[in-house]
C-alpha cells in the first residue's frame, strides 16, 4: 500500500461493516484507522448498520455520534440507487481527502429491493476547482499525535466538504421565488418527507406555488456549509426532519447563528419548545404529515 518499497498494487480498497453495537465496540480501531488515513489510490468505506426501531436488535441504534467521535465523515443514502451512487462517491471522496468515509446503512433500505441504473458513466467524479488541496493528506509515516489531529480537522475534513460541494451531493428540490419554508432532511427521512408531501397533495407545482423547498443532504457530518447557507438564505423558516438525535439541526444552528438574516429553525422542537419531530423510535410518513 505504498508504505514500503516495491508495492505490488496501485492501491488497496477497504470496506468494513459493523451493526450498531459493533460500531461502538470498534471505535478504537476505526479512530486509529481514520487518523492514519487512506491511500491516494485506494480508499476506505466504513458501513454502519443501524436499526432505529430495534426490530432485530437488543436496543435501537444511531451510529453517527460514534463515527463523528472518530472524526469520520458520514454519508447517508436514502435508497438502493443511492447506495450505488454514494458508494462510488464514498470511495472517491476517501481517495481525494485521505479520510475514511462512514456510510450509514438503515434497516428499511438494506431489507428492500429496487430497479437501479448501473450505467458505468452514471457517476461522474469531479475534483473541486475552488479548493486548493493541501499536500500530505494521505496515509504515511508522519504520525506524531499533534500532526495527525491537525491534518484531520484542518485539512482533510475541509477537503471532504469541498468534494461534496464540487459534486453536488447535497441537492435542492422544488425551489421557487417565494422562499417561505425549507425542509432539510437526509437518508430514509427524505423518503418519508416525499411520501408525506404526496399524501398532503403537495406536488412540485404546488410546492413552488406555496414557497416550499426541499434540501436533501448526502453528507450529514461535517455539513457542507456553502450549500446549506445558500439554501437557508432569505427563507422564513427551516424545518429539519431527521431520525433520532439532531445531527443536522445542531450543525445548522451553529452555521446560521452569526448570519445577519437567518430563518426560524425548528426540528426536534417547535418555536415554543414543544416536541415536534420525534427524537426516538422510527420516523414514519404519517408523523411527518402531522
Amino acid at each position: 500500500a505504498h508504505l514500503y518499497p516495491g508495492p505490488r498494487y496501485d492501491g488497496v480498497f477497504g470496506m468494513w461493516y459493523g451493526k450498531g453495537p459493533g460500531v461502538d465496540r470498534s471505535c478504537d480501531a476505526l479512530k486509529h484507522g481514520n487518523y492514519a488515513g487512506a491511500s491516494a489510490t485506494g480508499g476506505v468505506l466504513a458501513l454502519a448498520g443501524d436499526d432505529p426501531g430495534a426490530k432485530s436488535s437488543s436496543i435501537a441504534h444511531q451510529s453517527e455520534q460514534a463515527l463523528i467521535h472518530c472524526g469520520i465523515p458520514v454519508l447517508f443514502p436514502s435508497s438502493v440507487q443511492d447506495y450505488l451512487d454514494l458508494g462510488l462517491h464514498g470511495f472517491a471522496l476517501s481517495r481525494y481527502s485521505g479520510s475514511w468515509v462512514g456510510f450509514k446503512c438503515l434497516t428499511d433500505t438494506v431489507e428492500s429491493a429496487a430497479s437501479v441504473q448501473v450505467d458505468p458513466e452514471r457517476v461522474q467524479i469531479r475534483e473541486p476547482m475552488d479548493f486548493e488541496r493541501p499536500d500530505g493528506l494521505h496515509i504515511g509515516w508522519s504520525n506524531l499525535p499533534a500532526q495527525v489531529e491537525q491534518r484531520l480537522f484542518r485539512r482533510r475534513l475541509p477537503a471532504v466538504q469541498a468534494y461534496v460541494r464540487a459534486n453536488g451531493l447535497d441537492r435542492t428540490f422544488f425551489e421557487a421565488p417565494r422562499r417561505r419554508l425549507g425542509i432539510v432532511t437526509t437518508g430514509k427521512a427524505y423518503l418519508d418527507v416525499r411520501q408525506a408531501l404526496e399524501e398532503l397533495g403537495i406536488d412540485e407545482a404546488r410546492a413552488r406555488e406555496i414557497g416550499l423547498a426541499l434540501y436533501k443532504v448526502a453528507l450529514v457530518w461535517p455539513l457542507e456549509p456553502a450549500g446549506a447557507r445558500a439554501f437557508a438564505r432569505e427563507r422564513d423558516d427551516l424545518l429539519v426532519v431527521e431520525e433520532k438525535r439532531p445531527i443536522l439541526e445542531e450543525q445548522l444552528a451553529r452555521l446560521l447563528y452569526n448570519e445577519p438574516t437567518r430563518p426560524r429553525l425548528c426540528g426536534k422542537q417547535d418555536l415554543s419548545g414543544a416536541p415536534l419531530v420525534p427524537n426516538d423510535g422510527e420516523l414514519s410518513p404519517a408523523e411527518v404529515v402531522e
